[in-house]
């Protein structure tokens, strides 16, 4: 009986450290669809917010999350990008991660190029 409590024991740590393992895992892997999209997103030369926006969900989907938001403003872009939980730990709903880069490049006056 003694070694059935312990069996038991043992199995809800280790359910534990995985339930834990799983969060981190989609903790980082939203911080890192958040920041590349924000990235890709201030890269854009066409000085279109929807372009940028369009550009951002791509890198984000790119990396195994969703685009929940996206703004452009103040010469920087900032997104919202949320990562899935496995579907054990679903019912927590997803872990969201929010990032800013920035300066936009297309708020940059483009060289004029000519005489003088």
């Amino acid at each position: 009986m003694l070694l059935l409590g312990w069996l038991l024991v043992v199995a809800t740590v280790g359910a534990i450290l995985l339930a834990v393992g799983a969060v981190t895992l989609a903790r980082r892997q939203a911080a890192t669809g958040a920041d590349l999209a924000a990235l890709a997103g201030a890269m854009d030369r066409t000085g279109d917010p929807a372009v940028v926006c369009a550009q951002a969900r791509r890198f984000a989907a790119r990396n195994g999350t969703d685009l929940l938001a996206c703004r452009v403003g103040g010469g920087a872009v900032e997104v919202v990008a949320a990562a899935r939980l496995p579907p054990v730990l679903g019912g927590f709903g997803p872990l969201t991660a929010t990032a800013r880069a920035g300066p936009w490049i297309g708020t940059q006056q483009r060289p004029t190029t000519g005489p003088g």
